[in-house]
C-alpha cells in the first residue's frame, strides 16, 4: 500500500520531544497535474536507455507500494530523530 501518513519525530532534550504527523495526499494531490510530465519524462528515460516503460512503470509502482513501514532513526549525541511511513 502506498505510504499515507508521515510521522517525524524529534527529540533534542531527554524527556522532551515533537512528534510532527504530516498526511500525503494532499502532497499527492498538487503532484496529479505534473503526472503528465513525469510520464512523458520516465518513456524518454526508458527509450534513451533502452528499457521498456510498463515494466519500468510496474517497478516504480511497485517500489511506492513497498515503502509503507519504512522507518528511519538518526542519533547524534542527545537528539534523535525518527522518520516512519505508514
Amino acid at each position: 500500500m502506498i505510504p499515507q501518513i508521515v510521522i517525524v519525530r524529534y527529540q533534542g532534550k531527554p524527556g522532551k520531544g515533537h512528534r510532527f504527523w504530516i498526511p500525503l495526499l494532499p502532497i499527492y494531490l498538487i503532484l496529479t497535474p505534473l503526472l503528465p510530465f513525469i510520464l512523458i519524462a520516465l518513456v524518454i528515460a526508458c527509450a534513451h536507455y533502452r528499457i521498456n516503460p510498463f515494466h519500468a512503470l510496474i517497478a516504480l509502482t511497485r517500489m511506492l507500494a513497498g515503502l509503507g513501514g519504512f522507518a528511519v532513526d538518526v542519533t547524534q549525541g542527545t537528539t534523535n530523530i525518527a522518520i516512519k511511513l505508514i
